[in-house]
């Protein structure tokens, strides 16, 4: 029976992954079909020739830095190298949760190397060539140390927590994490802006002026209240654009880009977050959380069920439950199934998006909306030609070509 439960586990965990890495191939290729009609004058032929090429060179590190992730944990699993580092971390201490905090710390050590190793790479090979890049090389420092420190305090906590409650509250395990876990999700939404924001970068308020009274009209109209309007200034790291709103309640703040204040005029601007009002107005930030919600609710009722079966560890050679393990191995085999189940999560958030947009139409104008559009697409170098079976399972938002269509089908009222 151990040898079914191995054999079930490593065909899951290989046959999606190397189906994930078909897939991006079938992206790749996809940049040298013909760009539709609605967006081929985004770029001009020389620009779409050097966006071609930074798009090649970023597929090629992702696919590259994705395979031999796939790698190590396979020859990891094949060869029990998990298991021995498992049961290594479990001989140097008697207690679990020291024992699993040095199994996971050795193997988060690992990979922030690795990671760190892959975005120096990006970013200071290919983004820096292509003129996007505006890190410097103490700020990449800092962010690397920065992040590791976050990842292992946040990381560690949560897997103190859930070990400290598998064992002491077993019956009650799944509501007591599940209340714990989505407590500290709305936490960190929360205070997001606030707290972990400025440890990178510096948030100051938007000057007073004609821009700013347009906003607080713009959100006053549509009886949406703005806390605080902050600009972030991310071009001491890239050139690239965005905003975003963060917060519930009273704690609902603007976050502006300064390279999107630099790059779109007013109108475009009040479009941008006036699709980010319309996210607001249909709840789409209840339906988040709820689906957030649902998701780490059933994750922790499988991981419930998997992680005391001992069946699965003898298939993989250990003579009993062993948690570190049990925690890893849950993972990689949720990880295939998240790529599944993310054919209807991202279904989803692209029918908001495009409703997201339709009332920033509404709200302001079809002009407006297409020219941030457009400018978003030319600034940050989108896709313009994504392979449709890429779409579904990672694009979150509607390719562009899509966007901009379903936008001038809008009706205005």
């Amino acid at each position: 029976m151990e040898a079914y439960v191995y054999i079930g586990i490593m065909t899951l965990y290989i046959g999606v992954t190397l189906f994930d890495f078909y897939v991006s191939k079938l992206n790749s290729d996809a940049r040298e079909n013909p760009v539709p009609t609605i967006v081929n004058d985004i770029y001009d032929k020389n620009e779409y020739d050097t966006w071609k090429d930074y798009s090649r060179k970023k597929s090629d590190l992702s696919l590259f830095s994705r395979f031999f992730r796939f790698l190590f944990v396979l020859l990891m699993l094949m060869f029990g190298g998990f298991q021995a580092l498992n049961l290594f971390t479990l001989q140097l201490t008697d207690s679990l949760y020291l024992s699993t905090l040095l199994f996971f710390g050795a193997l988060f050590i690992l990979e922030m190397l690795f990671s760190t190793v892959f975005s120096y790479i990006n970013t200071f090979k290919i983004e820096e060539a292509y003129g996007f890049n505006k890190t410097t090389g103490k700020t990449f420092i800092k962010d690397t140390l920065m992040g590791f420190l976050l990842s292992s305090l946040l990381g560690g906590g949560i897997i103190l927590i859930v070990l400290y409650l598998l064992n002491e509250f077993e019956t009650l395990f799944i509501i007591l994490s599940f209340v714990v876990l989505f407590a500290i999700i709305l936490i960190i939404n929360m205070f997001y802006v606030k707290l972990i924001v400025p440890i990178f970068n510096t948030l100051t308020p938007l000057e007073d002026g004609e821009l700013k009274n347009k906003i607080e009209h713009l959100a006053s109209l549509q009886g949406y209240k703005v806390r605080a309007i902050k600009v972030i200034d991310a071009s001491k790291r890239s050139t690239k654009l965005n905003a975003f709103f963060s917060g519930f309640g009273t704690f609902k703040t603007v976050v502006l880009y300064d390279t999107l204040l630099d790059a779109m005029d007013d109108d475009a601007i009040l479009a941008v977050l006036a699709h980010e009002i319309g996210h607001a107005k249909h709840r789409d930030i209840l339906k988040n959380v709820l689906t957030s919600a649902l998701t780490l609710l059933g994750m922790l009722a499988l991981f419930n069920l998997f992680i005391n079966v001992e069946i699965i560890y003898e298939a993989f050679g250990l003579e009993s439950v062993t948690l570190g393990f049990g925690i890893l191995l849950f993972f990689v085999v949720m990880n295939p199934l998240m790529l599944l189940l993310s054919l209807f999560s991202n279904s989803q958030s692209r029918k908001r998006e495009y409703m997201a947009d339709a009332f920033a139409v509404k709200a302001t104008s079809k002009e407006a909306m297409e020219k941030a559009l457009r400018t978003l697409a030319y600034k940050n170098y989108s896709n313009l030609t994504p392979h449709p079976l890429f779409v579904k399972l990672h694009y979150s938002h509607p390719p562009m070509a899509s966007r901009i269509g379903a936008l001038r089908r809008v009706q205005n009222d």
